[in-house]
């Protein structure tokens, strides 16, 4: 190609191919970009929302989010979300661990590494021995696996507290979930839970936008109402609604 592409700091890449990507989305469709020049050096994928809008897809900005909508597709899915002034993409390519155009000793062992499934790089090596059709491997890799690594965090225990209430229905918690970055079933977006504290019982519901969790709660104190006779005392929010 005889052209090329300045960085943010000035430095110039020469784009070494062009071609087609496919995206999987959050919903089960594939999301097709066409003529994708592949720039060796670019830290990130970007892709402009007007070549989108050129290939027949709608593109929604709501909230921090941004969504995308082919006329074939059932419902419009989220590709990304707002980080500062650009808006990150969420995104799989369900071709990449099939693809074998790899450069490089590090990127082999890392396509064979999620190949088996986030095989440890130490046993990647005696692949050779017990399969056919696997190259020479080492134990050369990228830092550490964002897969592993996700799949290993632990949660931090609370502190317990003995001050807890003395009847049922004299202190309610609730709590607000921030949107999820999957739509439910029937479009939810958002759940409120309310937990009474003396009893530790849960009631979730599950809401399509915030606006609806007064509702939500009009439902719950009529139902712990007539459940228990009693009346709640002190509702205690996280100001998240």
């Amino acid at each position: 190609m005889n052209f090329q592409i300045t960085m943010r700091n000035r430095t110039k890449c020469t784009p070494v191919g062009k071609g087609t990507v496919i995206f999987q989305t959050a919903v089960g469709d594939s999301l097709r970009a066409t003529n994708v020049l592949h720039v060796s050096g670019m830290g990130m994928n970007l892709i402009f929302v007007s070549q989108l809008q050129d290939k027949g897809y709608d593109v929604y900005f709501i909230g921090n989010r941004v969504y995308v909508k082919h006329p074939r597709w059932k419902k419009r899915a989220q590709i990304g979300t707002r980080s500062n002034r650009l808006y990150k993409l969420q995104l799989e390519s369900p071709v990449a661990l099939i693809s074998s155009n790899v450069d490089g000793e590090k990127e082999l062992n890392e396509l064979w590494h999620r190949r088996m499934g986030h095989l440890h790089h130490g046993a990647l090596r005696m692949l050779k021995e017990t399969v056919t059709g696997v190259p020479v491997l080492t134990t050369k890799h990228d830092d550490k696996c964002r897969g592993f690594v996700l799949g290993n965090y632990a949660k931090a225990a609370y502190s317990r507290s003995n001050n807890r209430a003395k009847s049922v229905l004299g202190l309610t918690h609730s709590e607000i979930c921030s949107p999820m970055s999957t739509r439910a079933i029937n479009d939810a977006e958002y759940f409120v839970t309310f937990i009474d504290d003396h009893s530790r019982k849960t009631c979730i519901y599950f809401l399509r936008t915030k606006d609806e969790v007064f509702d939500r709660f009009k439902k719950f104190k009529a139902l712990v109402g007539n459940l228990t006779g009693r009346k709640i005392k002190i509702l205690r929010l996280d100001n998240g609604v």
